[in-house]
């Protein structure tokens, strides 16, 4: 089984460090009790948990399937 996730890096002095990452998991491979969250609502909470680590975010990149979605990205500051 292939796995699919979301993920965060960081960048300092040129060198990219991973931050965060959530897995994703397709309506039809959730089991009973979990909840769906597609991939552009995970990046959101992703996003939100790092700003309220103090992290600032410069800079999104983000698969085209991310700019399809109907996810509000209103709200979210960058710096």
């Amino acid at each position: 089984m292939a796995g699919v996730s979301v993920n965060a890096y960081g960048v300092v002095d040129g060198i990219t460090y991973p931050l965060m990452f959530q897995i994703f998991k397709p309506k039809n491979r959730l089991k009973e009790g979990d909840k769906y969250k597609s991939k552009p609502q995970i990046a959101v909470e992703i996003i939100q948990e790092l700003q309220e680590w103090g992290f600032q975010i410069k800079l999104v990149l983000a698969d085209n399937l991310l700019n399809k979605s109907k996810t509000n990205w209103v709200g979210l500051t960058f710096v």
